[in-house]
């Protein structure tokens, strides 16, 4: 009883923030009626009141917007740029509060703990605290608010609500509202359990153990749960801070090359990337790089980092078409795209960066422009991928408030040189190995593709796109050739109908021979005559 009443209470409240914000008409297609309309305050750009409705909605609705940021085939690209301004930091609640979630959680274990918490962060769904440990460690804490996970559960119900009345409308565009909601409920649990994001900084720690410029926070399992994450408190400055850079005596340059570095070995060796690279998640402490915040993390297929690997080789090396393939094949495509169209277009973009000199290209720039592309022919990165874009728009703008001349294409190259170098007998013998398992799953897979196909036949949605290049000429080859065939065919047709009337003796007959069987014959030499000469002449 006391949920249902929430849930109204919330429902009355969300459909009065929208209204405000003037999207009543959207409250109305869901079936509520609104009593007081807010017209619209043209002088403020849709998208900036949309991300304003959602910033006064609350955590849910910030973490969902969050999520479609990084779905452009559900929202416009500017819409998601708009969307990365929303503010993720709110008043903090009462200490108090947050250690009787510390002593549910930890136990007697919290009786380690120094009584001696500094409050460092406040965002939407947790607190960060400075803490001393009673062996003089210094640790950050990181904890779940109280009932955060209630009231994010119970907008979800309200979101599905939403959904599901909203499902048919958003059908005919191709999107399915209740299954967006769905992937999102999955996606803010794993958010709301603090377990994985300590095996995030387990397997992150573990990767870049051996590169001497990266510093990351040792965990400490003992005092993490659910809804506590307990990790080395590291002293340093943030990257963005570059006048505190400054006086720490610190060589920019220097420091932009090293995170970069370090970015590239996630991507390229480990296909495993911290996605939210923002300068409030990478610090400076002794030299070294410190990446914080493991919340959001990127994971790439082998087969997908093949390709991304490609795609550079091919920029670098100006190979624009087959870059423009590797685009595709990194992306979710629909059913009528135009590939040669697309694939033209994309390469024309690529090729004109080719041609600037390598200090010239900016990632932000090209990437922006292959963005806007897929998006007029309704290609779309897979989340992933999108996710690695979105970072490394990130990290190469950190590069470049350190140091101004800095160029992330010139420190990929070497990344890419090493791949391509490396390749040894074994792994010829492992892409063997893989293309015979592919090889394997195809003929597995075949008799439920042939019986897809058969069913598209009967339901009348197979469609087979041919393209031919090259072949007017044998075209009219061919008819040229159908033409002669068909004169020789009469001509053929009339000697043998002459021969008839000749043995048949049909009158009018002269000296007992047909009229008609001679004229035949006499039409008939005269037109293969003719059709002799045509042939020289088009020999020559």
């Amino acid at each position: 009883m006391k949920n249902n009443f929430y849930k109204l209470k919330r429902t009355h409240e969300i459909v009065f923030i929208l209204t405000k914000y003037g999207f009543g008409d959207l409250v109305e297609a869901v079936g509520v009626s609104v009593n007081y309309k807010k017209k619209p305050d043209y002088k403020i750009k849709r998208r900036e009141r949309i991300r304003k409705a959602i910033e006064e909605l609350g955590p849910t609705f910030i973490k969902l917007a969050q999520f479609l940021s990084l779905r452009p085939d559900l929202i416009s690209l500017e819409l998601a740029k708009e969307l990365e301004k929303l503010q993720d930091s709110v008043s903090p609640l009462p200490f108090k509060d947050m250690e009787n979630v510390l002593k549910e959680e930890l136990g007697d274990k919290y009786n380690d703990f120094e009584k001696n918490f500094e409050l460092l962060a406040s965002a939407s769904i947790g607190q960060v605290y400075k803490a001393t440990l009673k062996s003089g460690e210094t640790v950050a804490v990181k904890i779940l608010k109280p009932s955060i996970e209630e009231k994010i559960y119970s907008d979800i119900s309200i979101l599905m609500d939403f959904a599901e009345l909203l499902r048919k409308k958003f059908l005919i565009y191709g999107i399915d509202t209740v299954k967006i909601i769905e992937e999102f409920a999955i996606s803010i649990k794993r958010e709301l359990n603090f377990n994985f994001e300590a095996l995030n900084l387990k397997r992150f720690a573990s990767n870049l153990k051996d590169n001497p410029d990266v510093k990351v926070p040792k965990l400490y399992e003992k005092y993490c749960t659910k809804r506590v994450l307990t990790m080395e408190y590291i002293e340093g400055i943030k990257v963005s801070e570059i006048e505190e850079l400054k006086k720490a005596r610190y060589d920019l340059k220097e420091i932009a090359i090293k995170g970069f570095n370090a970015f590239c070995e996630q991507i390229f060796i480990h296909r495993f990337f911290h996605a939210d690279p923002h300068p409030g998640n990478v610090w400076v402490s002794n030299g070294k790089i410190v990446f914080l915040d493991f919340g959001i993390m990127g994971r790439f297929s082998e087969e997908d980092s093949q390709h991304l690997m490609e795609f550079f080789y091919y920029v670098i090396n100006k190979k624009e078409e087959d870059a423009a393939m590797c685009v595709l094949k990194l992306s979710k495509t629909g059913d009528n795209i135009d590939i040669s169209s697309f694939k033209k277009e994309m390469a024309d973009i690529i090729s004109m960066y080719f041609y600037s000199s390598l200090k010239e290209i900016e990632l932000r720039s090209v990437i922006n422009d292959i963005l806007r592309i897929m998006n007029r022919y309704k290609v779309y990165l897979k989340e992933e991928n999108y996710l690695l874009a979105k970072a490394v728009v990130t990290i190469e703008g950190i590069g470049k408030k350190l140091y101004p001349e800095f160029n992330a294409v010139k420190l990929i190259k070497p990344f890419i040189a090493k791949h391509y170098k490396k390749f040894s007998f074994s792994d010829f013998v492992k892409q063997s190995y893989m293309l015979n398992m592919e090889f394997k799953d195809m003929l597995f897979n075949l008799p439920k593709d042939i019986k897809d196909i058969i069913n598209k036949l009967k339901n009348g949605k197979l469609k087979i796109e041919f393209e031919h290049m090259g072949l007017e000429e044998f075209e009219k080859t061919v008819n040229s050739s159908a033409n002669r065939l068909s004169i020789a065919i009469i001509i053929a047709a009339i000697l043998i109908g002459s021969s008839m009337i000749l043995s048949a003796k049909i009158p009018p007959l002269i000296y007992g021979v047909s009229v008609f069987g001679i004229a035949g014959f006499a039409f008939a030499t005269i037109m293969g005559i003719i059709l002799i000469f045509i042939f020289m002449g088009k020999d020559k």
